[in-house]
C-alpha cells in the first residue's frame, strides 16, 4: 500500500482497498482521472499566467483572463453563437451565416499562451461595434449577389462546396499576381498590369455562375463587380476575427491579403475597360541613355530638395492632398524602391517615414543607393515581372516620376520649373511611350491630359501630359 501513498493516493482510497472495497485498478483508474483533471488546469493556469506576462497584462485584466480561459467549449461556442446572429439578424444570407457558426473557438486541452491571449481578445473583439458592422455589411453583400443555399439547389447548383473551392483558388491566384506586380514594382495603372488584370478576371468570372446577374464575359460590368467584391471584403476588423479564431484552434491563420488586395483594387480601377497590352511600350528603351538621364534629373531635382526650407515642409502640392514633405518622401521612396527591385529584395515599407529629420540627406541617400543599384545589378540589361518589363523601362519610370515630382516640388515652392533641359524631351516621350495606353480614371496615376501654353518647356508639357495644370 505504501506504493499506493507514494503515488499521491489518499488514505481514504488506500483504506477502501484494503477493506476491498474498490479493487486497486479501480482506485488507479479514479485517481488518474483526477490527475488528468488536475494537470488541465495546471495547464491552464500556465498558459494564462505565460500569456498575462507576455501581454504586460493590468491586474485588473487577470480576472476577466482567468475567466474566459475556463469557459467549456459550450460556453465558448455560446459566445460566437451570440454575436453571429446578433450581427446578422434579419440578413437572409444562410451560406454566409452557417460558414461563420461552423467555426468555433475550440481551445485545446493544453493551450499555448498564445492560444489564451488570442482567445482574451477574439472575446473582447466580439463585442465591438466595429466588427459587428462589418460582418453585417458582409452579409447583406453575399444576400444580394450570391443566392442563398436554397436557392443553390433549386437552380440545379449540384456542387456548392466545389464553387466554393474554386472561389479560394482564385483568391490564392489573385494573391500571387497581387504580390508579383509589387514585387517587380509594376505600378497597378501602368499598361502591364492590364494582363495581370485580364487573366485575374477570366480565373474569377466562372466562380460567379449561380449568383445574381453574373457577368458573362469580361469587360466593365465584370471588372465593376469584381472591384464591388474586393472593396466589400476589404474589413480589417474581420480579418483580425478570422486570424485570432485561426490561432485559437491551432490552425494556420490565412495569409495576408493587404498588399495584393490593394494593388488589384487599385488596377481594377484603373482598367476597368480591357484592352490589349502594346508591348511598344518596352522597346527603344536605351540602357545608356536612361542612366544619364537619371543622373541629370536627381541632379537638378536634387538642387531644389536642398533648397527646401524646414518651413517649406508643410507647403501644399499640386498633388491632391500632399505636402511638400510628403512629396519629399515619396520621391525617396521612389529611389529605394527602384534600388531594392534592383537588387532583387522588393521593400515593403511604404507606409514608413523615409525623410527622418533631414531630407536633403535621405534624398541624396536615396539616388547614391539608386544609382549603385542600377549599375552595380544588371538592371538595365534584365527583365522582371511576369510580362518581362525590361529594367531599363523600370529606371525610366523612375526618371519621370522624378522629374514630375521635381516639377510639383518647384511649383509648390515657387521655384524655376525648367528642370534638366537636356534629358527633358526624351523623358517626355518615354512617359508618352509608356504611359499613352495607361488609362485616365479615378483610381488612376494621371488625370486626364491637359493642354500646355504655347512655348511651353518639355517640363511643363509632361505636367501637362501627366495631368497637372501647367498655367
Amino acid at each position: 500500500m505504501r506504493s499506493l501513498r507514494d503515488l499521491g493516493i489518499g488514505l481514504a482510497a488506500i483504506r477502501s482497498v484494503l477493506h476491498r472495497e474498490r479493487t486497486v485498478a479501480e482506485t488507479a483508474a479514479q485517481w488518474a482521472d483526477a490527475l488528468d483533471a488536475q494537470i488541465r488546469t495546471l495547464r491552464l493556469q500556465r498558459a494564462v499566467l505565460r500569456a498575462v506576462a507576455a501581454r504586460g497584462s493590468a491586474a485588473e485584466e487577470l480576472p476577466n483572463m482567468t475567466e474566459l480561459a475556463r469557459l467549456s467549449a459550450r460556453e465558448r461556442r455560446r459566445i460566437i453563437t451570440d454575436f453571429v446572429e446578433d450581427a446578422l439578424d434579419g440578413v437572409h444570407a444562410p451560406a454566409y451565416r452557417s460558414g461563420l457558426l461552423a467555426a468555433v473557438p475550440d481551445l485545446p486541452d493544453d493551450p499555448t499562451p498564445e492560444q489564451i491571449g488570442a482567445w482574451t481578445e477574439l472575446a473582447a473583439l466580439v463585442r465591438e461595434p466595429e466588427l459587428r458592422a462589418a460582418l453585417r455589411r458582409l452579409a447583406e453583400y453575399s444576400a444580394r449577389t450570391g443566392p442563398a443555399a436554397e436557392e443553390a439547389h433549386a437552380a440545379g447548383e449540384t456542387d456548392p462546396a466545389g464553387r466554393e473551392q474554386d472561389a479560394v483558388r482564385v483568391a490564392e491566384l489573385m494573391r500571387l499576381r497581387g504580390e508579383e506586380a509589387v514585387t517587380a514594382g509594376l505600378a497597378p495603372d501602368s499598361p502591364a498590369a492590364e494582363p495581370v488584370v485580364a487573366e485575374l478576371v477570366a480565373a474569377w468570372l466562372p466562380t460567379q455562375a449561380g449568383t445574381a446577374d453574373p457577368p458573362a464575359e469580361d469587360g466593365p460590368q465584370a471588372r465593376g463587380r469584381l472591384l464591388e467584391q474586393l472593396e466589400t471584403a476589404a474589413e480589417p476588423a474581420v480579418e483580425r476575427y478570422w486570424q485570432l479564431l485561426c490561432t485559437v484552434t491551432g490552425r494556420p491563420a490565412p495569409p495576408r491579403w493587404e498588399t495584393a488586395g490593394t494593388w488589384t483594387a487599385a488596377a481594377l480601377r484603373a482598367h476597368l475597360r480591357p484592352y490589349e497590352l502594346d508591348r511598344s511600350a518596352f522597346d527603344g528603351t536605351d540602357p545608356d541613355r536612361v542612366m544619364l538621364a537619371y543622373a541629370e534629373v536627381a541632379r537638378d531635382v536634387g538642387a531644389l530638395v536642398a533648397a527646401v526650407r524646414p518651413e517649406d515642409l508643410g507647403l501644399p502640392t499640386p498633388c491632391a492632398g500632399w505636402s511638400v514633405r510628403q512629396l519629399l518622401d515619396h520621391m525617396v521612396w521612389e529611389n529605394l524602391m527602384a534600388a531594392s527591385i534592383a537588387e532583387d529584395a522588393p521593400r515593403g515599407d511604404h507606409a514608413a517615414d523615409h525623410l527622418g529629420d533631414d531630407h536633403r540627406a535621405a534624398f541624396e541617400d536615396s539616388v547614391r543607393a539608386a544609382l549603385a543599384a542600377f549599375t552595380g545589378s544588371g538592371m538595365l540589361h534584365r527583365t522582371y515581372g511576369p510580362y518581362e518589363a525590361p529594367g531599363a523601362m523600370i529606371v525610366q519610370q523612375v526618371v519621370v516620376e522624378l522629374l514630375a515630382h521635381g516639377w510639383d516640388l518647384a511649383r509648390a515652392t515657387g521655384a524655376p520649373t525648367g528642370l534638366a533641359p537636356e534629358a527633358a524631351e526624351e523623358t517626355l516621350a518615354a512617359a508618352r511611350r509608356i504611359y499613352g495606353a495607361a488609362p485616365r480614371t479615378e483610381g488612376s496615376s494621371f488625370a486626364p491630359e491637359r493642354p500646355a501654353p504655347p512655348g511651353a518647356g518639355a517640363v511643363d508639357r509632361l505636367a501637362a501630359y501627366l495631368g497637372r495644370d501647367p498655367v
